[in-house]
């Protein structure tokens, strides 16, 4: 006997070929090579297809046809649109031409903190009309801030990006860039959004930059800890404009519309008018961008007079997008946005109907909301973060009443602030309420026990999410007996998969050497490395993820840090100083250049952080480990990456546990070449036996500075799948030419190195195939005879040493 699925189950099979087309987009711009046979192979099975269904086969038969035949179709089209967009990213010219003349059109706002932005290059030396997809990164210097469709021109060198990346080359600059700000709707724009920064900017924080976020996706302001509350309570989506906003915009106008007596027609073209100048002042991230096709196809439904069903609407916009950029098929943005939606249109109804039964309608309506795109988001996410976020659904039940009040007052607020300050001010007043609501749930859903449980990562945490979300919506569509089955398989894989991760990391803590002396957390792209002489403890730089730092302390065992080194003030640098801040007595920090930089500063004063600026007179004692700082000179005046402290540990009489380290910070090539040629007597870069490669490893290295040094172990921190190419093969092929070891955190975590004898070094890594830590050679051998360099002792101080007391 047939079974006639329901009008809602049947639109799921259209969900097949979209997800078909999906796949092959995602593996084909990674090999743009085979699109054109796809293209051959797609089109003569839909033209079989085709030629099937018109013989009139049986019904069954004819309905696996035609998803065949839509999934090759639809496949077709998407590897067309790969061909196209390969011919057009790839120019004959560019690369491996050294620093050429180029000019970049911005196609996001730069701010301050930020370390890259996606542009479209436009010319590279004598070659002009291209259109391609770049990732700019600024130069050492630092950057004002940029609106979109600002023109750079200036010196970069341009490294080919990796195949797959939505950008083909990397855009480092070199030197100064001239530039001309945007124009026509990308200015107006931008002149409302800085005067909404303007009314807002003396209101509150986090209540402020929340609310800037919400209203029109600028998250420039927020900062790291409340960064890290809303990813630990799984409210980042707030801050990232999507179909909500899109909703808000049509409502608005389909009433206001009504109201006046504007015909359908008007208020649908009023609408996808209105809907496209929000793209342009919220900027055109993925997520948005889906919204606004969906709403766009929505209106022209309706003014069509048929009925409007999700999961075809979603699958065309799908397909829609891919076709006209098919690298969003790797978006993790776009994957997120579809996700939830389809989560929300799928899953909504019936959990509804299932809450409804012991909840009143509407509490049962809002709660299966996040419920439902929880779910279907959850594996997605760990990649980025491979947790199970407690507290999420509880979390987003709260803030979910909040989040449009923030968003269309703060929109009317953003509106208008260029025509009307003082009446945005109060509009911003209104909106800003709510928006320190949000960031006050945020902060405390954070804080509560285990709102953040740890979970497998890679493949293995993604298949096991995977599971878990697909038993429990599958579970949602079964009898009560079935479910609750289901609803036990899923709670059972959810206790193993935390279960194998708490165990693992109960037994990587026991296994860390007791005696170790240099340690490389693991917190992503940045750099914090933790010194130990004795029971003096001294940290390098602070990364930009305050929950990595901390676990990674937590895992060293460090409560008290008694000298806190701030090389320079990138954010990849000093992002996380204030989940050190209570911790830190003493910091050392390099050269201020920006107004940001003075904010760091300020926060480590109001800690009670004594604070004192370093150059190369600048030497101390952690305990019995001696230390100097080499770079810069005293006087210089210069800052940003190549203004780096770079900082030189050495073993003091008696500490058999203490290593030689250099610690390079961010120097580019040329200032490592000033540095090495700088270096005189016991300055000199030898008998060192770890080394902190700079700048993450990238291409801007110096050969000879690395050979000269000869350090068995080089550490780079850095993080997975980061859009720098970081480490550079020609970094790592540097480091195994002067006899270095590499060691990187994106692959294996926290590197911890201690001594095993006078003459070789211990290694232990946090994720490795064997718990037993490696032995390496220490080359050249330590002198006992080491010169020794004399420094003044601090009253009161026993273990941290400096020249300003």
């Amino acid at each position: 006997m047939a079974v006639d699925l329901a009008p809602g189950m049947r639109d799921l099979r259209v969900a097949g070929p979209a997800t078909a087309a999906w796949a092959c987009a995602a593996v084909l711009i990674g090999v743009p090579g085979s699109a054109g046979w796809v293209v051959l192979a797609g089109a003569a099975v839909t033209c079989a297809g085709i030629v099937w269904l018109a013989v009139g086969r049986p019904r069954p038969v004819s309905g696996i046809a035609a998803l065949v035949v839509a999934s090759s179709a639809f496949c077709t089209v998407v590897a067309v649109a790969v061909v196209v967009g390969d011919a057009r990213r790839s120019p004959v010219v560019l690369d491996g031409a050294g620093p050429v003349t180029v000019e970049i059109v911005l196609d996001r706002d730069l701010a301050p903190g930020d370390r890259s932005v996606v542009g479209t290059l436009e010319r590279a030396a004598e070659t002009g009309g291209l259109r391609v997809p770049v990732r700019l990164v600024p130069g050492a210097d630092g950057h004002a801030p940029l609106a979109a469709g600002s023109r750079l021109v200036g010196v970069a060198t341009l490294e080919a990006d990796d195949t797959g990346s939505a950008t083909s080359f990397v855009a480092f600059v070199r030197g100064v860039v001239r530039t001309e700000p945007p124009t026509g709707l990308l200015a107006t724009t931008d002149r409302a959004r800085q005067a909404f920064v303007s009314v807002s900017e003396s209101l509150p924080e986090p209540g402020a930059s929340l609310l800037r976020g919400l209203a029109i996706g600028d998250r420039s302001g927020l900062d790291p800890a409340t960064e890290a509350a809303m990813e630990t309570s799984a409210l980042t989506h707030l801050t990232a404009v999507s179909g909500a906003n899109c909703a808000v915009i049509v409502g608005l106008v389909v009433v206001l519309g009504r109201v006046v007596g504007l015909p359908r027609a008007a208020r649908a073209v009023v609408a996808i008018a209105l809907l496209l100048a929000f793209v342009v002042l919220v900027r055109p991230d993925p997520s948005i961008v889906r919204a606004t096709v969906m709403a766009v196809v929505v209106l022209v439904v309706h003014l069509a007079g048929r009925p409007v069903r999700g999961v075809p609407l979603i699958a065309l916009a799908v397909v829609g997008m891919l076709v006209v950029d098919p690298w969003y098929a790797r978006s993790f943005a776009f994957a997120l946005s579809v996700l939830a939606t389809s989560g929300i249109v799928v899953l909504g109804p019936p959990l509804t109907a299932l809450f409804a039964r012991r909840l009143w309608t509407p509490v049962a309506a809002a709660l299966a909301v996040p419920v439902a795109a929880q779910l279907a988001c959850w594996p997605v996410t760990i990649p980025l973060s491979a947790t199970f976020p407690t507290y999420a659904i509880p979390a987003n039940l709260l803030t979910e009443p909040l989040a449009p009040i923030v968003t269309v007052v703060g929109l009317a607020a953003c509106l208008t602030a260029p025509v009307w300050p003082w009446g945005s001010t109060v509009l911003s007043a209104v909106a800003w309420v709510p928006a320190s609501a949000i960031g006050g749930i945020a902060h405390g859903t954070a804080a509560l026990p285990y709102a953040s449980v740890p979970w497998p990562a890679g493949i293995v945490g993604v298949g096991a999410a995977a599971v878990v979300s697909g038993l429990v919506a599958v579970a949602v569509f079964t009898p009560p007996t079935a479910r609750s089955r289901l609803l036990l398989a899923a709670c059972t894989v959810t206790a193993i998969g935390i279960v194998c991760v708490a165990v693992p990391r109960f037994v990587v803590r026991a296994g860390l050497p007791g005696d170790w002396a240099v340690a490389a957390c693991d917190v992503g792209q940045g750099d914090a490395v933790v010194l130990r002489g004795g029971n003096g403890v001294a940290l390098v730089d602070v990364g930009d993820a305050p929950e990595r730092l901390s676990a990674c302390l937590d895992l060293l065992g460090i409560g008290r840090i008694d000298l806190l080194v701030l090389t320079h003030f990138d954010r990849d640098h000093v992002g996380a100083v204030a989940a050190v801040a209570d911790r830190v007595t003493t910091a050392l920090v390099g050269p201020t250049g920006r107004p940001e930089d003075e904010r760091v500063l300020e926060e480590l004063v109001e800690a009670g952080i004594e604070v004192g600026t370093a150059d190369d007179t600048t030497t101390g004692t952690l305990g019995p480990l001696r230390w100097r700082v080499l770079w810069p000179r005293a006087g210089a005046r210069d800052a940003g990456n190549d203004a780096s402290l770079v900082f030189r540990t050495e073993p003091g009489p008696g500490c058999t546990s203490c290593v030689a380290g250099l610690f390079l910070g961010d120097l580019g090539e040329a200032a490592q070449r000033r540095f090495r040629g700088a270096l005189a007597g016991p300055e000199a870069a030898t008998g060192v036996e770890v080394v902190k490669v700079a700048h993450h490893g990238s291409a801007d290295q110096d050969p000879v500075l690395y050979r000269e040094t000869a350090a068995a172990v080089g550490l780079i921190g850095v993080g997975a799948d980061n859009t720098y190419g970081h480490p550079t093969s020609s970094a790592l092929d540097m480091l195994e030419a002067a006899g270095t070891r590499a060691y990187r955190t994106d692959r294996q975590g926290t590197v911890v190195v201690g001594r095993d004898g006078p003459d070789a070094l211990r290694v232990w890594t946090e994720r490795s195939a064997s718990p037993v830590a490696r032995r390496i050679e220490a080359w050249p051998p330590r002198s006992p005879s080491a010169p020794q360099r004399r420094s003044t002792r601090c009253p009161g101080r026993g273990s941290v040493l400096r020249r300003w007391c």
